[in-house]
Formats: C-alpha cells, sequence, structure tokens
C-alpha cells in the first residue's frame, strides 16, 4: 500500500481541510511543518519521510482563480524524485492542455467538476475522484453509470470524513469496486491511525491518501515503512 500526503491550498497557503467546508478551514497547524507555504511544506514532509507522491488540491483555482503555473513548475524542479497529484477542478479539455506535460504531474478529475466527460477515456494518464457529500455522489451521474470510461486509478472521496476522525467509509469503497471491479481503488477521507491502513488493505485498496493523521503525528517513520 502506497500512502499519499494530501495538502489543501487556498488563500496562498496550506490549510487544514475539514469534511469539505472550505469556508472555516484554517492554516495547518502540524508536528511536521511550521510553515504554511507550499514549498516548505513539500520540503518538511519530505524531509520527514521520502513519500513518492504527494496530492496536491489548489482549492483557489477549483473555485475559480487563476492558476500560478510557476509554483507547480517549481515543485517539479525543486522535488526532481517526487510525482505530484493535482487537482485544479478540471472541466474540459482546455483547462487540462495549459499544464506542462510531465510523467511527475498526474491530473486528478474530480466528479464535482468535470463537465466533459471524454476526458476519462481520452487521457488515460490522469485519476478520477468519485467525491460525495451527505451520502450523495457531487457532479454528473453518467460519471458514476458510464464505468467504462473510468480510468484504471479511481480515488472515493467522502468529504464528509475529511479531517474528522471518522475513519474511511468502506462502505462506499465497496460499492465503487462493486461496480468495476478491476479499478485501483484509492481511500481517501478519515483515516485515523494504522488499525485503519491494515483494514483498508484488506478491503484491497492499493493507495491512501492522507492528510490529518500525518500532520497530527499519528504515524511514525517506522510505521510508514510498512508501507
Amino acid at each position: 500500500m502506497e500512502i499519499i500526503p494530501v495538502i489543501d491550498l487556498m488563500g496562498g497557503i496550506v490549510v487544514h481541510a475539514k469534511a469539505g467546508r472550505r469556508a472555516f478551514y484554517q492554516p495547518i497547524d502540524s508536528v511536521l511543518t511550521a510553515a504554511t507555504d507550499l514549498l516548505t511544506v513539500v520540503a518538511d514532509i519530505l524531509a520527514f519521510f521520502p513519500f513518492k507522491t504527494i496530492y496536491i488540491a489548489d482549492l483557489d483555482v477549483i473555485s475559480g482563480k487563476k492558476i500560478d503555473m510557476t509554483l507547480y513548475k517549481a515543485c517539479l524542479a525543486q522535488f526532481p524524485d517526487t510525482v505530484f497529484w493535482l487537482d485544479t477542478g478540471i472541466c474540459v479539455q482546455s483547462d487540462w492542455a495549459r499544464f506542462p506535460s510531465s510523467d511527475r504531474l498526474v491530473m486528478v478529475l474530480g466528479s464535482e467538476n468535470l463537465q466533459a466527460l471524454p476526458l476519462l477515456s481520452d487521457i488515460d494518464s490522469c485519476v478520477l475522484s468519485l467525491d460525495f457529500k451527505q451520502s450523495q455522489f457531487l457532479g454528473d451521474k453518467a460519471i458514476l453509470q458510464q464505468v467504462e470510461r473510468w480510468p484504471d486509478r479511481v480515488i472515493v472521496m467522502n468529504l464528509d470524513r475529511v479531517g474528522i476522525d471518522l475513519g474511511p467509509d468502506f462502505a462506499l469503497i465497496s460499492e465503487i469496486q462493486s461496480r468495476k471491479p478491476l479499478v485501483q481503488v484509492i481511500a481517501a477521507g478519515g483515516v485515523r491511525d494504522n488499525d485503519d491502513l491494515v483494514l483498508l488493505g484488506q478491503a484491497g485498496v492499493q493507495q491512501v491518501l492522507i492528510a490529518s493523521a500525518l500532520h497530527q503525528g499519528k504515524f511514525t517513520r517506522e510505521m510508514l515503512k510498512q508501507y
């Protein structure tokens, strides 16, 4: 299983995401870093443990603001051994086309924003995020129905569980696995501790997105080495 740290960027700083209520997000408070700027936070996370992949959700761009492309070019340049998954609320092909081509920059297509469904099958290197809140799917219901369009990797994101220690949504994960049994499910939202990771592994999950539990110090280097 691969552990993927999540960084939420809003107002130009790294914030603590909680239950998808963006209006209430606060600057991150972490045992791993005293910083709130993206590049320093990434450096401090990687100094703690050499994660292969880091997920960045740019909430400013998702909400319609202009992207700071130099920031992500700097990420690629300063951290040459790291793959970055980037969620910027891509809606259509032109949103995708503006990003530099790199095998270390993987775009996340969030169901909440996606408008051009053909992107799912036309771009093999993407990751699809199936977003849920209050038991409701966020986005075009056709995304859930047209499983043949899904890429090989799918994030199962329950926003209600982000940052509030409720544990992973195993029922939702199982439901998505049943829709397309061979899909590689990536769990997101609610992971509290190593026990949750063990259960996710038993459920066939190969990658997990984690933020709060890492920043709260619930995972040591020794624990992470298991994965």
